[in-house]
């Protein structure tokens, strides 16, 4: 090589650590690559994890938004779109729906656990569905885990091939069929007012993004969630984000599908862990921690 090129190369090994001065100025040492690279990996890493975490809050902001639309274009009056009035209507399309998927049905179930007569009765269409080979995921809060009745009918549902997950808040509830026909309420706080029936392809597709993003953080029914014991657990983030948008015990409660006591035993618990007095101080200390 010629000396000018190694000169170079000589100098930027020493810019990023690779080779270090001897106690003899005129001498160099190499030094391990992993110990010099490592913050600069570290840094790439970091940059890498918040990037990711900007496309999930761009893909569910999307997600709602599509939502915004559908119902903007059902009150203009636009295709693509069926409303169903009433608890039996809606019963009725549910079940005609699910007999005719042919490929998956996918489910977000917020409100907590479901009755033993409400399990029972959606175990034969369930059961058709899993031998005719449909593939059928649904997420239910983390309340039901401390649910006899629907631990028992999701080790039924798993035994079959079906598949469960839970997390602590869901957005609302939801039911996707062959990735082609969405099922949204008129109003999440009123069941009666009826649902959605969506067939525009862009607002299906972004439904069934916000799923996926929901599913990848859900842990499957039968083994207790992940919780890191230096970041904030999946519960705290959907704690906070809930005392954010100005929630109050009843509300937490009614998306956690839990009693107003358990919600204030939650927040005791995040408040020891972020070591504060009061949910303001909570808050404050969260985003110091980089957790908001």
């Amino acid at each position: 090589m010629p000396e000018e090129e190694i000169r170079a190369s000589l100098d930027r090994l020493t810019k990023l650590s690779l080779l270090v001065p001897s106690a003899r100025a005129q001498d160099l040492i190499p030094m391990n690559p992993q110990v010099s690279l490592g913050p600069m990996l570290e840094e790439i890493r970091v940059e890498l994890v918040e990037r990711q975490a900007a496309l999930s809050r761009t893909q569910a902001a999307v997600a709602a938004l599509a939502t915004e639309y559908t119902v903007a274009r059902v009150q203009a009056g636009g295709d693509g779109v069926e409303r169903l009035n009433g608890l039996e209507s809606v019963r009725v399309r549910l079940i005609e729906l699910s007999r005719q998927a042919t490929s998956e049905v996918r489910a977000f179930m917020p409100g907590g656990a479901l009755s033993s007569a409400a399990l029972e009765a959606s175990r034969p269409l369930d059961e058709h569905n899993l031998d005719r080979g449909v593939r059928m995921q649904t997420i239910y809060l983390e309340s039901v885990r401390n649910d006899a009745a629907t631990v028992d009918y999701a080790t039924w549902f798993t035994a079959r091939g079906g598949q469960i997950r839970t997390v602590p808040s869901l957005p609302m509830r939801l039911i996707l069929c062959d990735r082609s026909v969405a099922v949204i309420p008129v109003n999440e706080q009123v069941s009666r007012e009826g649902a959605f029936i969506i067939r525009l392809g862009s607002v299906v597709a972004a439904l069934e993004e916000l799923f996926d993003l929901v599913w990848e953080r859900a842990a499957p029914l039968g083994e207790p969630p992940v919780v890191d014991g230096d970041g904030p657990s999946e519960r705290d983030l959907a704690l906070l984000k809930m005392l954010e948008d100005g929630l109050t015990d009843e509300g937490i409660g009614r998306k956690l599908g839990v009693s107003i006591r358990t919600v204030r035993r939650l927040m005791a618990d995040l408040l020891k862990r972020l070591n504060s007095q009061s949910r303001f101080q909570a808050g404050v200390e969260a985003a110091r921690r980089g957790w908001l």
